[in-house]
């Protein structure tokens, strides 16, 4: 049950750093949102949201690294971080 409490969390975490994001009018890449996620964890209080902040960077991260590797075979660091998501 825990397990899907800080899946479904993690998945809003996601998308309220993507729509600050788009209302900011920011070009979303991966390194930008993995950034926007880790500041809002920074001084976060709560640990279910610190922990699913975590989750949701480790998500982030896995499919920054899937949709790399579906592309080119494989991808360096450089090449992850500076894809544009919009």
């Amino acid at each position: 049950m825990k397990n899907d409490f800080e899946e479904k969390m993690a998945d809003i975490m996601i998308g309220e750093a993507v729509t600050a994001l788009l209302d900011e009018d920011v070009a979303i890449s991966w390194a930008v949102l993995t950034d926007r996620l880790r500041a809002a964890i920074e001084h976060e209080t709560d640990e279910d949201r610190v922990r699913a902040g975590l989750r949701a960077i480790e998500e982030v991260r896995r499919e920054m690294h899937i949709r790399a590797g579906e592309k080119t075979g494989f991808a360096s660091a450089d090449d992850l971080s500076s894809q544009k998501l919009h």
